[in-house]
């Protein structure tokens, strides 16, 4: 497989601690690696790596899992890191499924070898990529407003791969809103002044306005 490039997604995830059934759960900015490549057979796929966190089986300590996804896509939508040098590694099927994967650009360890109490994660060599322009620091929210029957929730509904919050929903504004997506509904009469201080984590919003 032929390494194309890179993005990093920031998300929001939690963060597990405590032990012996005693656990926190708390919501904390965290980050995803997207590897692109090209396999032997010129099918593009999409790689994605992440880590979870959560319990061990017995419940006596917290866990961690590294976690890969693997999925064919018809064309790259968008990468914010580049190789410095080509490189390739070894195929990679959308059609499989993987545990524990190690090349010469990145590692994923489902368990690191303890199903009781698993301490998994994954690494990407960074000192293969070089940043693009492309790339922000701050984690996108996109606020969509306008109208009623103008299709903001039809569209935030097929949304793929974003957590998508409506405003409409709710009587009132919880106090942390962790989606990617907000809907501003008419309901409620939230304004934009309102809605930003719930928003959690740095951000960067991104307001689309349906007239």
């Amino acid at each position: 497989m032929k390494i194309i490039g890179m993005k990093i997604e920031k998300y929001i995830g939690q963060t597990v601690s405590g032990h012996n059934c005693d656990f926190e759960y708390t919501d904390v900015e965290l980050e995803r690696h997207i590897i692109f490549g090209i396999l032997s057979d010129n099918r593009k796929v999409k790689i994605k790596l992440w880590e979870e966190e959560g319990e061990c089986g017995s419940g006596w300590c917290a866990a961690s899992w590294g976690r890969i996804e693997i999925e064919e896509v018809e064309r790259f939508d968008g990468y914010t890191f580049k190789l410095k040098a080509p490189i390739t590694v070894p195929d990679l099927l959308p059609e499989k499924d993987y545990d524990d994967v190690e090349n010469d650009v990145f590692s994923v360890y489902y368990d690191g070898g303890d199903g009781y109490y698993p301490n998994g994660g994954y690494s990407v060599d960074m000192d293969l990529f070089i940043q693009t322009i492309r790339h922000k620091d701050k984690r996108p929210v996109w606020v969509f407003k306008g109208s009623s029957n103008r299709g903001k929730s039809y569209i935030a509904a097929h949304i793929n791969g974003l957590e998508v919050y409506e405003t409409d929903s709710q009587e009132t504004l919880p106090d942390s809103i962790t989606s990617d997506v907000i809907v501003l509904g008419n309901k409620n009469t939230y304004t934009i002044d309102e809605l930003e201080p719930k928003i959690f984590g740095n951000y960067e919003l991104h307001i689309v306005d349906f007239g």
